[in-house]
């Protein structure tokens, strides 16, 4: 049979047996490859690193979306960075608070191979009529004066920092999610692995408390994403998520999402950091 390897990090890999090639396609910007497998169900990789499977993406995307949406309580108008499988939108579309969802990706061939192989993942969110699909470069998009103080949540399901992606992770990125957040908006973003990305994880820390009156870390864990803890952040001028209210009082709220991995108590509980990221 035939083996995928990830290698992600200097002499660290995983190896994943393919157990059917459903799509392999150069588009303008990468390698895309879509295949089944016997633990994690369907997946897509980008160059070769893997970016979401079908049964361990929840860990991901629901913390990614509800954890913000339950804290602010009045979410109507989200910007989805990347997110080009349609997962976090399928999520995000659970709220009917829900007016507008923009997903800002920047490679078309993943949009339409997700539409066609990921529907598992995405419930067809990306046909919905709440869904305004823009193929452009995030860094570009964000930094137009269209959508000034528009957004009340703006979720970075960013790439690594490399090739493209490197943009961003800087200063200005942060600085124009700011801009384009609402008064009382949040921003959340995928952070990496601590163990392996440490400096990432660092630097976003120090770059949101530069610019953000509120900031700060919480923790989910996605098995295919290798080295244990996944670190997401986030950034608010409001909000402070650290300091939940009313979560008991959204109980109900939150069973009615039917997810695999948030609950109230995950939601408390993940901004409990262990020493070693604390240091970091």
């Amino acid at each position: 049979m035939k083996k995928f390897t990830e290698n992600l990090y200097k002499k660290y890999n995983q190896t994943i047996t393919i157990e059917k090639i459903i799509a392999r396609q150069k588009s303008k910007y990468q390698n895309i490859l879509i295949f089944d497998s016997k633990y994690f169900g369907r997946i897509l990789t980008l160059d070769k690193v893997v970016q979401i499977t079908e049964f361990d993406h929840y860990y991901y995307s629901e913390m990614l979306s509800h954890l913000p949406i339950i804290s602010h309580g009045n979410i109507r108008k989200v910007l989805i960075i990347g997110g080009g499988d349609g997962a976090i939108a399928s999520e995000v579309l659970k709220h009917n608070s829900i007016k507008e969802i923009f997903i800002c990706e920047i490679d078309k061939d993943v949009i339409d191979l997700s539409n066609k192989y990921l529907k598992k993942i995405n419930c067809e969110s990306l046909k919905s009529p709440k869904v305004n699909i823009v193929i452009e470069d995030a860094s570009k998009f964000i930094s137009k004066d269209n959508f000034k103080n528009y957004f009340d949540l703006i979720i970075a399901d960013r790439p690594d920092p490399i090739g493209p992606g490197k943009k961003l992770f800087q200063l200005e990125f942060y600085k124009n999610i700011k801009k384009a957040l609402s008064n009382n908006g949040i921003a959340v973003f995928q952070n990496g692995v601590p163990f392996f990305q440490k400096d990432e994880l660092k630097d976003a820390k120090k770059q949101l408390k530069s610019i953000f009156k509120y900031s700060g870390i919480y923790l989910t864990v996605v098995p295919t994403y290798i080295g244990g803890y996944m670190a997401l952040t986030w950034s608010s001028n409001k909000i402070n998520l650290t300091k939940p209210k009313n979560i008991d009082k959204k109980s109900q709220i939150i069973k009615k999402l039917y997810t695999k991995y948030y609950t109230k108590e995950i939601h408390r509980s993940s901004f409990n950091l262990p020493q070693w990221i604390k240091e970091i």
